[in-house]
């Protein structure tokens, strides 16, 4: 739980929730970040899975018309089922929280993947994640899921956060991290050839394009041709490649 109060008043200035909006808190705990976003959205939904929140939650909440708790899962609610009674004309979706360290990427891979009008994202993260979302090519850092979230949305690295302002204290640093989603226009056949793509040719990080792709089922065969047609030489890594 993040407990020190300038980091939260930090957070949701960053956010900066406006009138209009209808906002997500994913992985609200006992409320703290959505105490911060209530006053000023339109609509809260503050999710949150463990029973033992959700009272304390309910509490930090009652005083907040505009706000509801729902207690589920995130990876198995119908959240299009959840948002489209207040999605009225002219209502800006958008989604916070602090995720779930050990599934958060699980998390932000289902949200991109969603056909859903979110504006925006922003999250607190294990450092270690906010900087493979943020990376840029020929990094350590940079791999599939780099491209697939700079391919779905235009990422920003907010601001690390210490492992002294939560309780109890983490192991690990933190940071926080926003998505501003670009408009679903593609294929979605075309985004699930990019996506199988990608993931053939990260799949042996050291090796190069050629051998990579060359080693999978899929793109095997077509390997040879695709690189001739786009002119990127097979010899060059993935991890060279920008989106």
């Amino acid at each position: 739980f993040l407990r020190d109060r300038g980091v939260l008043e930090r957070i949701v200035k960053w956010i900066a929730p406006e009138a209009g909006a209808l906002f997500l808190d994913i992985g609200a705990g006992d409320g703290a970040l959505s105490r911060g976003l209530a006053p000023m959205a339109s609509r809260l939904i503050s999710i949150e899975l463990d029973d033992d929140c959700i009272p304390r939650l309910e509490t930090a909440l009652s005083g907040f018309p505009n706000a509801a708790v729902v207690q589920g899962d995130i990876l198995r609610l119908d959240l299009a089922a959840l948002v489209s009674p207040h999605l009225l004309p002219g209502t800006r979706l958008r989604i916070a929280g602090n995720l779930p360290y050990n599934i958060a990427t699980v998390i932000i891979e289902r949200l991109l993947s969603l056909r859903l009008p979110i504006a925006d994202m922003a999250f607190m993260v294990q450092l270690e994640v906010a900087r493979r979302i943020t990376a840029v090519p020929a990094t350590r850092e940079y791999g599939y899921f780099s491209v697939l979230c700079q391919h779905r949305a235009d990422v920003r690295f907010g601001f690390k956060v210490s492992p002294a302002c939560f309780v109890p204290r983490p192991k690990v640093g933190s940071a926080m991290v926003a998505f501003r989603l670009k408009p679903q226009t593609r294929d979605p056949a075309l985004e699930s050839d990019f996506e199988s793509l990608a993931k053939a040719a990260f799949a042996y990080r050291r090796k190069t394009l050629e051998n990579a792709l060359s080693r999978n089922a899929e793109w095997g065969a077509l390997c040879a041709a695709m690189l001739g047609r786009t002119g990127i030489r097979g010899t060059r890594r993935a991890e060279e490649l920008s989106v």
